[in-house]
């Protein structure tokens, strides 16, 4: 009996690694996510007080190729990302931040939106969060436009961290940006996209509303709301 307890389990555990064994090779070899793709972002703009006024506006130093000291990114999600915040360059990579366009009454109980400046050039992050809306800017067919959330990240010149916030589903009075596919490459896949407003105010500007938050710098502590503030902007990107 003990002879046939110990060879039973023994043949049914070699049974076991011949079935298994190559469904966990398969599982192994499937299932990477797509790379992230490198790109070179221009934001247009001339400098404070120049037509067309653009609120958010390069820093006059050229476009913002992908490197080690900067990130110009198309995730593999379909999500652009644009990070002087998060690396050091020589000379330091910025952007030009612009808040002399407030709306009126958005700010804190009603009053006049705060701003932590007037205009300055900042480090910072931007993110189109297009997959959230369930687009990808890998896939937008020539001439197509899809709709997605923009967030920018700076910091200002004491080191204060703060965001505008585009997002209608957490701001309900703030506007998408626009993000159109300009042209494709030989295999018909997106290669030049243009980032813009997708609002045109009372006054015919084309400039969307966005929302300025103070981050929070504690656990469970709520981010400040500063108020709304116009932003103008024309953003390209494209691989390579």
């Amino acid at each position: 009996m003990r002879r046939t307890f110990m060879f039973v389990p023994a043949f049914a555990f070699l049974l076991l690694l011949a079935a298994t064994g190559p469904v966990i090779n398969d599982a192994g070899a499937s299932g990477k996510p797509q790379a992230d793709t490198p790109v070179t972002t221009v934001i247009e703009g001339l400098g404070v007080d120049t037509s067309p006024t653009l609120r958010i506006q390069s820093d006059q130093v050229g476009p913002y190729k992908n490197s080690s000291t900067l990130q110009s990114i198309i995730q593999g999600i379909g999500d652009w990302v644009l990070d002087t915040l998060n690396y050091t360059s020589s000379p330091q990579r910025k952007v030009l931040i612009d808040l002399r366009e407030p709306v009126p009454g958005s700010g804190p109980n009603g009053g006049a939106p705060i701003a932590p400046f007037a205009f300055q050039q900042v480090r910072a992050r931007f993110i189109s969060k297009c997959s959230q809306y369930g687009g990808n800017m890998r896939t937008i067919p020539a001439g197509s436009t899809i709709y997605c959330p923009l967030a920018v990240a700076f910091d200002d010149a004491s080191g204060v961290r703060y965001r505008l916030s585009m997002h209608a589903d957490t701001f309900p009075e703030v506007n998408l940006v626009q993000v159109t596919c300009v042209a494709t490459d030989a295999t018909s896949k997106c290669n030049q996209w243009k980032i813009e407003p997708s609002a045109t105010q009372l006054d015919g500007e084309r400039k969307n509303v966005a929302k300025l938050l103070k981050v929070a710098t504690k656990p469970r502590q709520a981010d400040q709301d500063m108020g709304d503030f116009y932003m103008s902007f024309v953003i390209h990107v494209t691989n390579p």
